[in-house]
């Protein structure tokens, strides 16, 4: 079935990723979105796809999907082992990329309850739990790794500057145990941008972290259509 809208990228030359816009043209009209406005872009079935994925072609749901499976192979699991919780779940794309690839999605987290309701109307039954709030509680998380056997903690471009601090996201990774699985993508961009290098900083200092993929790739282009590189990085708990 052919989608019920039409989208119109705008190519504005010089945008931040958060400030890019698009057209949307639906049932006779036209309205203008900003492409983080997530709570409007995940309002409408399928846009979120159509925009990022298809249109910008982004290859972080893959690229993080693959990074945790290799962080568990070192360990000497397989997809199959790993009990995920998914950070920044958004609708979900990441944790279908994962379920694609034999890992069991047990958990999602976003910021928006619009998030997680477009999670459920778009791929129900993914997540057994899905959690909403800028900064989650932590018994809560605790109990949640311990009760479901959670192993791994993913996140793609949900960690950094404008979504998860670096010190919740070290909070989060110390509810996990032994053999457990963490893996990122983080926006690697000018020298305003820390990402990456907080990051490394917190897995730096914990004596329990190790990282085992640690890789530049292209994230997607741009709606000017610039190349947008991020790193993945992904690392195992002792």
């Amino acid at each position: 079935m052919a989608a019920a809208f039409t989208v119109e990228l705008d190519p504005t030359p010089g945008r931040r990723q958060g400030e890019e816009q698009f057209l949307l043209h639906r049932d006779g009209a036209t309205e203008r979105l900003v492409l983080h406005d997530y709570a409007a872009v995940y309002s409408v079935p399928g846009l979120y796809e159509e925009v990022v994925q298809n249109q910008l072609q982004c290859a972080s749901p893959a690229t993080v999907a693959e990074a945790a499976v290799e962080a568990a192979t070192s360990l000497g699991l397989g997809p199959a082992q790993l009990r995920v919780f998914d950070l920044g779940a958004g609708n979900g794309v990441v944790g279908e990329e994962l379920r694609a690839r034999g890992a069991t999605v047990v958990v999602g987290a976003d910021g928006i309850p619009e998030a997680r309701d477009a999670a459920h109307r778009d791929r129900p039954g993914l997540y057994d739990h899905y959690l909403v709030g800028e900064r989650l509680d932590g018994a809560e998380v605790t109990r949640l790794v311990t009760e479901e056997r959670l192993n791994a903690l993913v996140a793609a471009g949900a960690v950094g500057e404008g979504h998860v601090p670096v010190d919740a996201l070290d909070e989060l990774w110390s509810t996990f145990p032994s053999g457990s699985v963490l893996a990122l993508t983080l926006k690697d961009g000018n020298l305003d941008d820390h990402d990456v290098s907080d990051v490394e900083a917190m897995v730096a200092a914990r004596s329990d972290t190790t990282t085992v993929v640690h890789r530049r790739f292209r994230h997607r282009l741009s709606m000017a259509g610039d190349e947008l590189h991020y790193v993945v990085l992904a690392a195992t708990k002792a």
